[in-house]
């Protein structure tokens, strides 16, 4: 820990520099008087300080400000101690920040020429273990000089600066900060203020859905020094004994997040409150939640980690530290795994806390593995650039996996103890060496370029490694420097919240794509001019000299497929809750999504890809085009939450997967300059359930369905069929006029539809039906079983009518459309009802008279004996006195034609070409009550009455019956209105009432 050092001008006040003289006896006097009010001022100060710690507040900053000290506190207030002056200022001098810059004593962000500490020397050979070591030599303030004393390390001894102290001196300790203040007797007076809050509870790092924290210790054994050329080594060995190393750091949130957790000592302990031996860790380190800060601080969200250590242990059998000692403090044998807590100590007064036991530990011997390789390594993380000057520390993400040993899925590089750096000779020459600058720092770590020379070239480089288990190996990279900083900018495009409304991709039958153009406008003007013609010509790189398309595309657009793979362009990240798997990796999860089912491509102003080989259609760009896609022969149906064809989570590539709906995924596009970062784009996205059914709940031609709404809103589907002759109260319907998209209507025929739509609209068919599309008993009917003949006995759709005048209804059930045989979407329910045409006819009334305003007239009809007695009253009606349309408004008529000049004669089968006789169309039978099939009934006063009789114009069977006249009883009277009622009946005994009017006349 770096420490900071601030102080306030004391001795400035009465001393000047050494070439001057002492003031007179009465100034110094007054000086006196001055500086023992100003200490007071100071003291009560930090007693203020002090009154705040005990209200429960800590320190988040000390800086000097002026001629005084600033305290900013947990809530965002400020204390400011004004320290001791000079005589009007010009004599005094500012106080100092003192730290350590390169390992030398740094004033005021100025390294002096005092080291902070010596030279590195060679390791000399392992000793005994001595006393715990003497405390580090912080700077201090010479008290009879008030200068700044700093350790000189060479001279071994504390040496006097030309910085001198003050008055209120702070120092950054572990856990907050020192303020002291000299009594007039000279003695300090120090009070400490915490630089965090008390830490109360540690909240491990969630696991999935859980808290439980699975590690694995993986250790190597030398038996025996091994021959070792990097840093660690002690006289050029790599020291016998254990190294165990976790496989990761240990990840958790303190609270509150204001606690400093580099205040405690950290340490795991056991249920009996056991520290297993052989387990070390560094100093926490603030985490972001993806990545430590630079530097160490208090963590801003309370997240923090503690890293990996790899450390030397002296196995001791005697001493129950031996081999077989070592596992079995995590785990009995054979038997369950201990639990742990993460146990923190104050460093200040010593309290504990701990984290719930939740923390088990495996522990594998990998000195048995054969061949752990270092061999898919990647340097230089996305965003890195290199300058002249400075030096740099190799840093990978992942180095590879083992092929035969302790964990298929272990990162290789959490086992590497020790590894130092090489100029690889074989790819430079040494005047390019000597030309460019390059050196490898004393210790192996780190590399450095130090002439202007290197821009714009590569420098090749060894990574020489050493395991744990002893084993050696060495692995390449390369660098390219540039003169400047690279800036990335990372332009959000869009977010994308729509339906995956697919259509099906030209030439390829099975796929389904949904394309947007993003457009680059803001992205251009984020980069500028330069910077577009850098992020062009990044492009053209990565296009090479091949003049394939789609190779220049999978180049341009290198998808990162897993964990392992560290070289790539293009990343899929997100689609919570689905990538909550537990264990396995979500990476590959989303790498194979990426794989299969998004494509990319930069295309011009129509939408032409300009990834064609022709850079100078790279100058055309305007969007990126994103295509989403989707298989319909994925082999099965995805289902929610993991969108995988069998339901389960995800877990490899034996799992057939569709991109996820309802989940917000992200997309990170960078272009790349060789190794380096020009420019990143992103865009998020979520898609939903498609709307875009191709097969609609809408008759294809008006012929013998119809849709409707009941009063519930259900969705009714009236099928017209027609009777089955040989099958008893049956009826067939035609369901290729039901759904729209699945049959068409041309030239007067059905034709079924070119795609495969059909197979995917799928209905439940109730236990009461007879037959739905083919199907029976709760089974499933899909559209694509509608029978595809016009020939009425082959039709696959079948209900009953009864006597009483009704026809079947059924209710299909869990109905469901498989969006391009992928995506299930729940639709509504069908009431399926079979209906006759004539019974819900769209019109059915008089032509003109006939109303109750305007009635036919009834004329007596008077006797011929010359008494002229009135014998009835008679009137006839014939189809020119009605008006009448069926469920499809076609007209249909209740009698047959006469004979006319220029007119032949014709049945009502004839004239009602619409209807099949017989099978659809009114009864034919003539005789009482049918009377042809209209039924007729009269009313009289509101009372149904038998003055009305019917008479029937060509009554027999085969004549021709025109039209039908009524005979009305005489007692009925002149002036009296009747009402007469048809009720026409078709063959399945479902009527339709026609009403008119009719006024005796005398």
């Amino acid at each position: 820990m770096n420490k900071k050092f601030l102080s306030a001008v004391l001795f400035g006040a009465l001393m000047v520099s050494s070439t001057g003289t002492f003031v007179s006896c009465k100034d110094y006097d007054e000086d006196i008087d001055r500086i023992d009010k100003e200490l007071v001022d100071i003291k009560s100060a930090l007693s203020a300080l002090q009154a705040k710690v005990d209200a429960g507040k800590y320190v988040t900053n000390v800086v000097k400000n002026g001629d005084g000290i600033t305290v900013t506190w947990s809530d965002n207030s400020t204390s400011t101690i004004e320290t001791i002056k000079g005589d009007k200022g010009e004599d005094g001098k500012n106080g100092t920040v003192v730290t350590i810059i390169d390992g030398y004593w740094a004033f005021d962000g100025v390294k002096s020429e005092y080291p902070a500490k010596g030279d590195k020397g060679d390791k000399g050979d392992q000793g005994e273990p001595g006393d715990a070591a003497a405390a580090g030599h912080d700077a201090k303030v010479n008290e009879e000089t008030g200068y700044w004393q700093v350790w000189d390390a060479e001279k071994g001894a504390y040496v006097d600066t030309k910085y001198i102290a003050g008055g209120l001196r702070v120092v950054e300790v572990a856990g907050g900060y020192n303020f002291t203040v000299t009594e007039a007797n000279g003695e300090p007076k120090t009070i400490f203020i915490p630089g965090g809050a008390a830490l109360l509870s540690i909240i491990p790092e969630l696991n999935g859905q859980n808290y439980a924290q699975d590690f694995d210790i993986y250790y190597g054994i030398l038996n025996n020094d091994v021959d070792w050329a990097g840093h660690k080594a002690v006289n050029g060995k790599m020291l016998k004994g254990m190294y165990p190393t976790a496989d990761r750091d240990i990840k958790m949130q303190v609270n509150p997040a204001g606690a400093d957790a580099d205040a405690y000592d950290w340490a795991f302990v056991s249920t009996d409150n056991t520290t297993p031996w052989g387990l070390n860790f560094g100093a926490p380190q603030a985490w972001t939640g993806k990545a430590t800060t630079a530097t160490r601080a208090t963590s801003a969200n309370g997240m923090w980690l503690l890293p990996r250590d790899v450390q030397k242990w002296d196995l001791d059998a005697a001493g129950s530290q031996g081999r077989p000692d070592y596992a079995g403090q995590f785990k009995a044998n054979d038997g369950d795994k201990y639990l742990f807590a993460l146990k923190a100590t104050s460093k200040n007064n010593g309290e504990v806390v701990k984290s719930p036991f939740v923390y088990t530990f495996k522990a594998s011997n990998v000195n048995a593995t054969e061949n752990i390789h270092i061999d898919g390594l990647t340097f230089a993380p996305s965003g890195s650039s290199f300058l002249y000057g400075k030096e740099y520390t190799p840093s990978f993400d992942m180095l590879g996996f083992s092929s035969d040993g302790y964990d298929q899925w272990a990162e290789d590089s959490v086992l590497v103890y020790d590894y130092y750096l090489e100029i690889d000779k074989s790819k430079i020459t040494d005047e390019s060496i000597r030309k460019y600058g390059v050196e490898i720092t004393a210790d192996g770590y780190r590399f450095i370029a130090k002439k202007e020379a290197v821009v714009n070239n590569t420098i090749p480089f060894i990574y020489n490694y050493i395991l744990i288990n002893g084993q050696k190996g060495k692995t390449y990279f390369s660098v390219n420097f540039n003169d400047e900083a690279v800036t990335v900018p990372d332009k959000f495009l869009e977010d994308i919240v729509a339906p995956f409304n697919a259509t099906v991709i030209a030439d390829q039958t099975r796929w389904y794509g949904w394309s947007k153009a993003l457009d680059l406008t803001e992205f251009f003007n984020t980069l500028g001019d330069a910077g577009k013609m850098k992020w062009i010509d990044a492009i053209a790189r990565s296009m090479g000299n091949s003049t394939d398309p789609q190779e220049i595309n999978r180049s341009v657009f290198d998808k990162r497929y897993g964990s392992n793979d560290l070289d790539f362009n293009v990343e899929l990240t997100g689609g919570d809750p689905i990538n909550n798997q537990g264990t396995w990796d979500r990476v590959i999860y989303n790498g194979a999504l990426l794989d299969k089912y998004i494509e990319f491509d930069y295309v011009d102003a129509t939408g032409k890809s300009c990834l064609t080989g022709n850079i100078r259609d790279l100058d055309k760009i305007t969007a990126l085009k994103v295509t989403f896609k989707v298989d319909s022969e994925l082999g099965g149906h995805v289902t929610a939450p993991y969108y995988t064809t069998d339901g389960r989570q995800y877990s490899g590539d034996n799992t057939k997967i569709a991109l996820p709906l309802d989940n917000a995924f992200r997309v990170e596009i960078a272009t790349r300059y060789d190794q380096y970062e020009v420019a990143r784009m992103n865009f998020s996205f979520e898609l939903q359930m498609p709307t875009n059914c191709p097969i609609k709940r809408e008759s294809v031609a008006n012929r013998t369905s119809a849709w409707s709404k009941d009063k519930d809103g259900n969705d009714v589907l009236k099928v017209y069929g027609e009777k089955l002759l040989d099958r008893y109260d049956a009826v067939a319907a035609d369901m290729r006029d039901a759904f729209k998209g699945v049959y068409n209507y041309q030239n007067g025929a059905y034709n079924a539809q070119a795609n495969v739509e059909a197979n995917w609209y799928e209905v439940l068919v109730p236990t009461n039906s007879f037959q739905i599309i083919g199907k029976t008993n709760e089974s499933y009917a899909t559209l694509a079983g509608i029978s595809n003949s016009s020939l009425y006995t082959e039709w696959n759709t079948i209900g009953f009518y009864g006597t009483a005048g009704n026809m079947d209804a059924y209710t299909l059930t869990d109905v469901k459309y498989h969006h391009f045989n992928v995506y299930t979407e729940a639709k509504d329910d069908i009431i399926l009802q079979f209906a006759s045409r004539i019974a819900d006819s769209k019109v059915a009334k008089v032509a003109s008279k006939g109303t109750k305003e305007n009635p036919f007239i009834a004329k007596a009809v008077y006797s011929t004996d010359g008494l002229q007695t009135i014998l009835k009253y008679a009137f006839e009606v014939s189809n020119t006195d009605f008006t009448l349309a069926d469920a499809f408004d076609k007209p249909y008529y209740l009698f047959d034609r006469a004979a006319a000049q220029g007119v032949t004669a014709a049945l009502r089968a004839e004239l009602n070409s619409s209807l099949v006789n017989n099978r659809q169309s009114i009864v034919v039978d003539k005789a009482d009550p049918s009377f042809y099939g209209l039924y007729p009934s009269a009313k009289m006063d509101q009372q149904a009455t038998n003055v009305v009789t019917y008479i029937l114009d060509g009554a027999a069977q085969t004549a021709n019956t025109n039209k039908m006249k009524f005979d009305i009883a005489k007692e009925v009277g002149n002036g009296k209105v009747i009402e007469i009622t048809y009720h026409i009946t078709d063959v399945f005994g479902m009527t339709k009432d026609l009403t008119f009017y009719v006024q005796t006349l005398n």
